[in-house]
């Protein structure tokens, strides 16, 4: 048995939309083609059922028992999947599919399929999901463990060369002859959703030891950084809101976890610091649910805005000397204020900042770029309530940032 939950039915169906479709839009319209027959829906009853399903999504209205079967056709999904939100799901055939495989407990069977001369697990079914795609979907955590520690598939490179769009995740699993196309390895690459919800899975299965091997605070445009960023990184497309929820929901140490600081290499020979890119929107759920972690993490999201915006009077300072020192007679303090000015940037898009000294002689090259951390909860707690104004604060000091000569 399950209940019937309008919020966990619009978070699946939202997630189940993305993964098929480019939009809602575009889910509405095929919705409209099948349910009427009418290969060309007016763009007034597409809207009218993007905006309904958008409410769906929402949980702010329910489901129609009418829109079940259409749904659970275009979605490639059972009614059962839907109306649990994800959490009954049971395989529909015997025949070892991507589906029924994906859900099974034996190993054997495991074994047969990835063996399959026909290579099938390397291949997407006629819904066009992988194997990978339905364990995630049943939850089956000892399936996906059992293929990584098998080291049949990967979903983080060794080779950080190969962060781009997803942290290089790959397959063993070989191919067959090259007159045939085996998508998995592309899918795996191509997909970076797919580790963020084995992370979510981890989670919830309490392997907190696979977070780091996962790079789990990590997405992939955290290794394109360097000091000179001019257009805002790609940080939304990675941002799995099931995992946020499944973070909200853990215990203290993984809440904490994911608002500390950690430093990388990136690609573009920078060592940069980061908080976990969405650690705002984390901590907004933590503060509404009340949790007692709030406290540890907002203060981790202060000691992070602190770090950079002290970074950043650090560079400013290093430009602003080396450029009196090079005209140091009738010093145009206006002049050097502007040209410190010029190598800052912040996005508000995806709440970075980047920073780095004047390229000129004489000047110690330094730089950074960072993300930073606002938060739009409030607390009734006052202490909760202090340190969340503390961190908007050094978060608008950032965004506001203006350098001061004060030689």
């Amino acid at each position: 048995m399950y209940e019937v939950d309008d919020e966990k039915i619009g978070t699946y169906l939202d997630n189940a939309i993305k993964k098929r479709f480019e939009s809602s839009r575009q889910f509405a319209k095929k919705y409209l083609i099948l349910r009427n027959n009418n290969p060309d829906p007016s763009p007034e009853e597409i809207s009218n059922m993007s905006n309904r399903i958008s409410q769906i999504k929402q949980g702010n209205k329910g489901i129609q028992i009418q829109d079940l079967p259409y749904f659970a056709y275009l979605l490639g999904v059972s009614v059962d999947d839907i109306l649990s939100g994800g959490t009954y799901c049971k395989p529909a055939s015997e025949r070892l599919t991507n589906y029924s495989v994906a859900f099974s407990k034996d190993q054997n069977e495991w074994e047969e399929y990835i063996n399959h001369p026909d290579k099938l697990i390397l291949n997407p079914d006629e819904y066009g999901k992988t194997v990978i795609d339905y364990a995630l979907e049943f939850k089956n955590y000892a399936f996906l463990k059992y293929l990584m520690e098998k080291e049949y598939i990967w979903f983080v490179s060794e080779d950080s060369n190969e962060y781009w769009g997803s942290f290089g995740a790959g397959t063993s699993i070989e191919r067959r002859t090259f007159q045939n196309t085996d998508l998995l390895n592309t899918k795996l690459k191509e997909r970076d959703d797919l580790r963020t919800d084995l992370i979510t899975l981890a989670i919830e299965n309490k392997d907190f030891a696979i977070l780091d091997t996962l790079h789990a605070r990590e997405v992939p445009a955290c290794y394109e950084a360097f000091y000179n960023v001019l257009v805002p990184l790609d940080f939304k497309k990675y941002y799995n809101p099931s995992m946020l929820e499944a973070i909200a929901g853990s215990t203290e140490d993984v809440m904490v976890y994911f608002s500390e600081e950690y430093e990388i290499q990136t690609n573009r020979d920078c060592v940069c610091k980061y908080t976990f890119p969405y650690l705002g929107n984390l901590l907004d759920l933590v503060i509404k649910k009340d949790k007692k972690s709030a406290a540890k993490m907002l203060k981790n999201a202060l000691k992070h805005n602190r770090f950079v915006l002290s970074k950043i009077k650090e560079i400013a300072d290093l430009s602003a000397k080396g450029l009196l020192h090079l005209s140091p007679k009738n010093a145009d303090l206006d002049f050097i204020k502007e040209q410190v000015m010029n190598n800052y940037r912040y996005f508000k898009d995806n709440d970075t900042v980047c920073f780095r000294t004047a390229s000129m002689p004489g000047i110690d090259y330094d730089g950074i770029f960072s993300n930073i951390i606002r938060v739009s909860a409030s607390s009734k707690d006052e202490y909760i309530k202090s340190l969340i104004e503390d961190v908007n604060a050094s978060y608008k000091q950032i965004a506001e940032y203006q350098y001061k000569w004060e030689g």
